[in-house]
């Protein structure tokens, strides 16, 4: 009796267990909810886990990146695996549409990029115990495909090495920079060994550093230093763009030498002395000019000993190209309009003169214009010329325009808003009109002696007297063939003077108090010689005109300014009007680059 109560109770049991096993089959089956801890398992869920005490969670597998990314995925079903990635510290599931392990803590995953080695070089100087710094690093360029984050790694086994992380938020062509870090511990050429986002490269072109010696001893001569090539705004440095700099050796070694960064440029240089004594170093430029203005390049060496190791030396742009206008006679004659092929003219158009060769005296892309504005242009035209989007950036006046009042006012229009004109005039009645128009004063103008007298210079030191074209100060110009035109009343603080009204070629020299036949004005782009023929040459460069009396611009077969000899109607001397009118050029570009009409 006991053994066959004993058995139903067995039988019991089993039927319920059973019983059990089969509704839990019966619920996943049948999309039913299981629960755990629970008797009433959420019906919105497959699984519904409870902390009896609410003080417990669930653990879902937890995988090193690594492993995880040895899992080999099943695009068809694997869609939505989860995993709790320890490298990351985060949750990650398997993204069908992206093909790929993603987070749930807001990263955006590992970016797609190939890396060009063309264009991918080491930057800065690696020398043999020198630690490395901010200019040490590898420019790298990429074509990124997919953003995300991205690490590339340059290594070595010279003691340093190349790392860098970062976020790649847009596609296509970019260039990023790995900073280098450790201390090279040999002087040889290392290969770098690159790997992104933990896959080895194979760069072809290899990138390569050269470690050099420690720095040895040597002084700069930055006086004798000579800046090489032509700089334009927006252009990139070439191979000719290079600062020769002399050197003297005093102990063999390394050297680096490098410039600071002014608009966009700077230069470098580093190699290793096998000689001591006096060499040159060739800096090589990078980068583009952004402005027109003269950059002063601060040279740094690592010179070793105590020694000077800065310096500067001066960069000078090409200026754009600037629109002339030239008015008055002759310009294929004498040249008092200077447009022509009189020897004034081809002064003008010289690339050697105003160009942008290397060996250029006055770095200029040239003239986009030359206008000839004839010997008596109208009011209209002057209008035309001197206003608007295409106004011209510098008047030239010669021989023997007699403007009128209307034509006087529009030329100081013309210079208030920044135009630039040189007047080289004895016609009384036009420059009565000019003058009085220009200083809103009581101007009166006369002619003062005849051909042939000559003009001391003052020894003020400006961009007329002392300009590119030489030095000129306290040297003398020549009249051409009339009378001088002088002006008084002009107010003094208004003007640079460069001459009076004493031909100092007279045997007895005499001159008024008060009369001007030369000047500068201070704040417009102004400047007046009472001389229509002061660039008068009837000659050409080859055979010209030696008279004592007329024609007092000279210039070689190259078309260089030089001084006309024996001039005078006294006592002969040399007279520089043509390195005057060559230096109130490069003046005149210079402020219509800086502060012309086509610049406000």
């Amino acid at each position: 009796m006991m053994n066959l109560k004993f058995t139903k109770t067995k039988i019991g049991t089993l039927l319920l267990l059973l019983l059990l096993t089969f509704g839990k089959l019966y619920s996943q089956t049948y999309n039913g909810p299981v629960g755990i801890n629970t008797t009433s398992p959420n019906l919105n869920s497959v699984l519904d886990v409870v902390s009896g005490g609410n003080n417990k969670g669930i653990l879902i597998p937890r995988l090193t990146e690594a492993q995880r990314d040895a899992i080999a995925i099943n695009t068809a079903k694997d869609d939505g695996l989860t995993i709790f990635n320890t490298t990351e510290d985060c949750y990650n599931y398997w993204s069908l549409a992206d093909n790929e392990w993603k987070s749930v803590c807001g990263q955006i995953g590992k970016s797609v990029f190939t890396i060009d080695c063309s264009n991918s070089k080491a930057m800065g100087t690696y020398v043999q115990g020198k630690e490395l710094t901010n200019s040490n690093y590898l420019s790298i360029s990429v074509n990124v495909t997919k953003v995300g984050n991205y690490t590339i790694s340059g290594t070595t086994t010279n003691g340093y090495n190349f790392y860098g992380t970062g976020v790649f938020l847009n596609t296509g062509a970019q260039t990023v920079q790995i900073p280098g870090q450790g201390t090279p511990t040999a002087v040889q050429l290392n290969t770098v060994s690159l790997s992104s986002n933990g896959v080895d490269v194979t760069c072809t072109p290899s990138i390569t550093v050269n470690v050099l010696s420690a720095a040895g001893t040597y002084t700069m001569s930055c006086g004798s230093a000579t800046v090489n090539g032509v700089y334009k705004v927006g252009t990139n440095l070439t191979a000719s763009n290079t600062i020769t700099l002399p050197v003297n050796v005093s102990a063999l070694g390394s050297y680096t030498i490098t410039t600071n960064t002014v608009d966009g440029i700077s230069f470098s240089a580093s190699g290793t002395f096998t000689a001591t004594g006096t060499q040159n170093i060739t800096l090589n430029g990078s980068g583009a000019p952004t402005s027109t203005t003269t950059k002063s390049m601060v040279i740094t060496s690592d010179s070793k000993g105590g020694v000077s190791t800065t310096c500067s030396v001066n960069v000078v742009v090409v200026i754009p190209k600037k629109k002339l206008l030239a008015i008055g006679d002759a310009p294929d004659g004498c040249g008092y309009n200077v447009s022509g092929t009189s020897p004034s003219g081809q002064v003008l158009k010289a690339g050697a003169n105003y160009g942008p060769l290397a060996n250029s005296t006055v770095k200029y892309e040239g003239w986009d214009q030359v206008i000839n504005g004839g010997g008596a242009p109208s009011a209209a035209q002057l209008t035309t010329w001197t206003t608007g989007a295409n106004a011209v950036d510098i008047i030239v006046i010669g021989y023997i325009w007699g403007m009128g009042a209307n034509e006087a006012q529009i030329i100081k229009n013309y210079l208030l808003k920044g135009g630039v004109v040189i007047a080289y005039s004895e016609n009384n009645t036009g420059m009565q009109n000019l003058l009085s128009s220009v200083f809103d004063g009581s101007v009166n103008v006369g002619s003062v002696n005849t051909a042939g007298s000559i003009y001391k210079l003052p020894l003020t030191n400006d961009a007329i007297l002392n300009g590119p074209f030489g030095d000129i100060r306290g040297l003398q110009w020549g009249e051409d063939a009339s009378a001088t035109t002088y002006a008084t009343g002009l107010p003094a603080s208004d003007i640079t003077i460069y001459s009076g009204d004493t031909n100092i070629s007279s045997a007895t020299p005499s001159g008024t108090v008060g009369r001007v036949t030369a000047f500068r004005h201070n704040t417009l782009n102004f400047i007046w010689v009472g001389d229509g023929g002061f660039n008068s040459q009837c000659g050409t460069v080859a055979a010209p005109n030696t008279s004592d009396t007329i024609c007092p611009f000279y210039a070689d077969t190259n078309f260089k300014p030089i001084p006309k000899p024996n001039y005078g109607n006294g006592t002969k001397m040399n007279v520089y009007n043509s390195i005057f009118y060559a230096n109130a050029l490069a003046w005149g570009i210079k402020q219509a680059e800086f502060s012309g009409v086509n610049t406000h």
